[in-house]
Order: C-alpha cells, then structure tokens, then sequence
C-alpha cells in the first residue's frame, strides 16, 4: 500500500483522494485523523485511542477503527507521506497488541 505526499511544495495538510469512502457518520473523527502531521493532541488522541482500544467499549462511538488506519493513510494525501505512515502503522500495531494480554516483569 503506498502513502503519498502532496506533490505541491506549498501543502500544509492532508486530503482526500478519490479513494477516500469514509462512511459519513465517520467524518467529525475522519477530520480529525487529518491534522495529526501537525496536531500533536490529535497524535495523543489516537494513540491514546491506539492502547485502549481492546479495553474499553467503542462501539457506539462514530470511530474510524485501527483496522482502517493504514488504508485511511493510503487514501489520503499528507505533507509527509512517511510521517503519516509512521503514526498510523504505529497506532494500528498498538491497538492489536492491545488484545493480548502483556506481562510485566516482577
């Protein structure tokens, strides 16, 4: 899957591609997902999100899931296409650790 940047030297965030099929009860979290090349509260949020996504209940919650973060990143086009990548691969790889159980050295 490849992550693309902006090809206007002047982009200062991401977009859309046609690729982008974001459920519509999704975009307030679509939009917010958006900023996270330069929102460092947003990068909180989604980690944050990221290591509690196995603990607590989500599913009322209009969430874009960890299942559709690297596809999410590929629909779309960042100012860093690998700064993207990282953050969401990152964010993703949390939450499926996530499910299993971590043990903690005594």
């Amino acid at each position: 899957m490849t992550i693309m940047t902006c090809a206007g030297v002047t982009a200062t965030r991401a977009a859309c591609t046609g690729g982008c099929a974001i459920d519509p009860a999704l975009r307030a979290h679509h939009d917010r997902l958006l900023t996270v090349e330069y929102d460092v509260d947003e990068v909180l949020e989604l980690m944050e999100l990221a290591v509690t996504w196995g603990e607590l209940e989500y599913a009322e919650e209009p969430l874009v899931g960890p299942e559709q973060w690297v596809a999410f990143a590929a629909t779309h086009l960042w100012v860093d296409a690998g700064r993207a990548e990282r953050i969401f691969s990152l964010a993703a790889d949390i939450a499926a650790r996530g499910a299993v159980p971590v043990r903690l050295a005594a």
